[in-house]
């Protein structure tokens, strides 16, 4: 076997020693320059822009908002991560201070499906000052409410009548004049000739004087009682044409008939309605005055959807007449309409009032007033608590140490004080801020946004994913 020189083997050595070092030195370096540019490409990839005027315009790259053309600006940066918790941060360019936290972010999250997808944004102590953040505590109480309506004066429908004629005549006597005419109960309204009536009349006397005649002379029995029996009848007619008990013992007493018919009001009201002149010729069944009582009124006023929940029917009512100095009458709800105005979207109610003296007049505008509150006690916070998107209601509930979590609440009545009821979303104790949240709202609203965005971005990575 031929040997190989000593110098030719001392060169074979030393190039088989650079080899392994440049092996050593490429895998060393492979080992760590691929994590430093993995990372780079990571955070390239986990950078959003948003608009700064739209913030729920939200980009994974640069470009201009679609409303306002605005370039767009970078909205957060990767590997930040909340002081106190560790959690990661996405931290707003227009304030580095306030953070939105995902509570179900973070490499030791659960399953999307099963975690807390609370959004929780954090606030820095000197940033709560500078934007004037104040929260004020849900409070269980009872709620009250004064409700105020325009409302309109009217007739009473229950106190009206008409007065009419049940025989065929002429009018001798006209005893209203005009319409408008305030008349007593019993006061005459006019006297009516009928020659029907007044043979009526005739013939009763004729029969009360032949009955008196017989039972003075003893009569048989059958006799006197077909006298009474044609006497009952003639009475009854009378009575059919409006001839009262008393007007037929008058006839009686003076043996002669009374030759008109005299009308009577039978309310204290106002004439409203008159059909006759005095000389007319009626006949049976005409409609001669209309008369309504005005010693009670009625006043329709109209109840916004939003105040229905405080109006019941009996509730105590004041009506102020401003057209008389003010004045101020109690009345009550004596009627609450079955349905909803679908023009106006309010209810109508009646009031019943009384009138002494007649001074309410009907066709009059007057206010009224009344106060009342809802059964049992309800969670309470200021109106200025709840921002209302118009597709949801959102308050920002206080949770210590600058966080703040976005909550969904159900709203209920407003009490015209400035307070909202909450039906969901809420629990007494706990504080909610009640100024300077839209800037949370914004924040919030920024969070959501990216949320939305990662989780497309996560279900198209799934979607092309390959298979082994």
């Amino acid at each position: 076997m031929k040997l190989i020189p000593k110098t030719n083997r001392s060169r074979l050595m030393l190039l088989l020693l650079i080899a392994a070092l440049s092996i050593l030195a490429y895998f060393t370096w492979k080992q760590v320059a691929t994590p430093e540019a993995n990372a780079g490409d990571e955070a390239a990839a986990q950078q959003l822009w948003t608009c700064p005027m739209h913030p729920q315009i939200i980009r994974s790259e640069p470009g201009f908002c679609p409303i306002c053309h605005m370039e767009l600006v970078l909205l957060r940066t990767p590997h930040e991560h909340d002081p106190e918790t560790g959690e990661p941060v996405f931290t707003d360019g227009a304030d580095p201070e306030m953070q939105a936290v995902d509570e179900g972010a973070g490499a030791g999250a659960p399953d999307p499906g099963t975690r807390n997808d609370r959004l929780l944004v954090r606030v820095e102590p000197s940033v709560i000052q500078r934007i004037g953040l104040t929260t004020e505590i849900v409070v269980k109480r009872t709620i009250a409410r004064e409700i105020r309506a325009v409302a309109h004066v009217d007739f009473n429908e229950t106190a009206q009548t008409i007065v009419n004629s049940r025989v065929s005549g002429w009018v001798e006597q006209l005893y209203v004049n005009y319409t408008g005419q305030l008349v007593t109960r019993g006061q005459p309204l006019a006297g009516i000739y009928s020659p029907e009536l007044v043979s009526t009349q005739q013939e009763y006397l004729d029969l009360h004087r032949r009955l008196d005649e017989a039972r003075a002379r003893e009569a048989s029995p059958v006799a006197i009682e077909d006298l009474e029996q044609l006497l009952a009848a003639a009475r009854r007619r009378l009575a059919l044409w409006q001839i009262s008990e008393a007007q037929i013992r008058a006839i009686e007493q003076r043996g002669q008939v009374s030759r008109l018919l005299t009308l009577y009001s039978p309310y204290a009201g106002s004439v409203v309605e008159k059909h006759v002149v005095q000389g007319a010729r009626i006949t049976e069944g005409m409609d001669l005055f209309r008369i309504v009582d005005l010693s009670t009124v009625w006043a329709y006023a109209h109840i916004p959807e939003k105040d229905i929940p405080f109006v019941r029917q009996g509730l105590a009512v004041r009506l102020i007449a401003t057209q008389l100095a003010g004045e101020e009458y109690s009345g009550q709800v004596s009627f609450i309409f079955p349905f909803i105005d679908s023009d106006s979207r309010d209810l109508k109610i009646r009031v019943s009032v009384p009138n002494p003296g007649f001074r309410l007049k009907p066709g009059m505008f007057a206010t009224v007033v009344f106060r009342n509150q809802l059964p049992g006690e309800h969670l309470v916070i200021p109106s200025t608590a709840v921002i209302r998107t118009g597709t949801r209601d959102v308050t920002f509930v206080y949770l210590g140490n600058g966080a703040f979590e976005p909550r969904e609440v159900t709203v209920g009545v407003d009490d015209g004080e400035g307070n909202f009821q909450i039906i969901e979303g809420l629990s007494e104790g706990e504080a909610v801020v009640v100024s300077g949240q839209f800037l949370l709202d914004s924040e919030s609203r920024i969070q959501e946004a990216i949320r939305s965005l990662q989780s497309r971005g996560a279900s198209g990575s799934a979607a092309g994913g390959h298979q082994h």
